[in-house]
């Protein structure tokens, strides 16, 4: 019992500014940089900068700032936020911050959601495989948009949450493991087989939308809840079309914890650094709490041990005498 009270783990955070130093190169982060300019995403090219500098890389950001700020006229800014904020909000995907929006504002509107439902339900009628977790958030899209009118947008946190997640998955962003993980979450909550089997002939998106309302149970909402809100907290701290790109890194409600913590200290450069640095930047040592409250346990255990057996020693020679 004593040795068992310290027998207690805390986890000890990778030291990011050290793993920095010694693992990357500056000729790498200015690599990204080159990339993210020739990509035509001045966001994570300004990034990148951010990261140099927040960890002392000696890179020349006068040499990358012209080329940057060409991609941030007025004229190239609305035009790409036009192009990629219709086309998000279209197909439901996207990979820079006015795709993501655009998806996630036809989910905030249904119609996104009764897309991905009726596309879907397509694939069931002629024969294609149809993606479960797809299905399954889509649907629990539909029932968190109604919870979050009712509650005059208290539910809008969980909803965008939920959101990210179904576009992660479009974009085949999540690992296996974690989209396991969320199709025991999301099946719970919307029996994606039911509202297949009820809406076979059906071809009007209202009729699929109510269909996927009756099929929504809000009493197992809980665990996916618990989900969403820390997706949806690594959002705040970094951006929306960030978030879809570092999910990748979660395989376990454990690995999304430590993204979550590491996205509140390191913000918008979270993304960057575990470009960087890889599935390293989420590892943990485990190590005792209490060490030597253990170790003194652990003796005074043995040493009573130790005379309980004299004792019982003497006791058996008294009798045998």
């Amino acid at each position: 019992m004593s040795i068992a009270k310290y027998w207690d783990f805390a986890e000890l955070e990778p030291d990011i500014a050290a793993l920095m130093t010694k693992g990357v190169k500056a000729a790498e982060v200015e690599a990204q940089i080159n990339t993210a300019i020739q990509n035509d995403n001045p966001e994570d090219a300004r990034m990148y900068l951010a990261v140099a500098q927040t960890f002392a890389y000696p890179v020349n950001t006068a040499s990358f700032l012209p080329r940057i700020e060409a991609l941030e006229t007025p004229w190239q800014v609305t035009r790409r936020q036009a192009e990629q904020f219709a086309k998000g909000f279209i197909e439901g995907s996207g990979d820079t911050g006015a795709g993501v929006a655009g998806a996630v504002t036809a989910d905030f509107t249904v119609i996104g959601d009764a897309r991905d439902l009726y596309e879907q339900y397509q694939n069931l009628q002629a024969g294609k495989e149809v993606n479960e977790l797809i299905t399954a958030l889509a649907g629990v899209g539909v029932g968190l948009t109604a919870i979050t009118v009712l509650s005059s947008g208290s539910a809008a946190p969980l909803k965008t949450g939920s959101s990210t997640l179904k576009m992660a998955t479009r974009a085949n962003k999540l690992s296996p493991k974690m989209q396991s993980v969320l199709i025991k979450q999301a099946t719970d909550l919307f029996d994606y087989k039911t509202f297949l089997l009820a809406t076979r002939g059906e071809k009007s998106l209202d009729n699929l939308r109510q269909v996927a309302i009756k099929a929504y149970n809000p009493k197992a909402l809980n665990a996916l809840s618990d989900t969403a809100t820390q997706v949806n907290s690594i959002r705040k701290s970094t951006s929306l079309v960030d978030t879809l790109d570092i999910l990748r890194y979660a395989d376990s409600a454990d690995d999304l914890r430590r993204l979550e913590k590491l996205s509140v200290k390191y913000g918008t450069e979270t993304k960057g650094v575990l470009k960087l640095l890889g599935k390293g930047a989420l590892g943990t040592a485990r190590v005792l709490r209490y060490a030597t409250e253990l170790a003194i346990a652990a003796l005074a255990s043995l040493v009573s041990l130790l005379a309980s057996l004299i004792s019982l020693s003497a006791w058996i020679r008294s009798k045998a005498a």
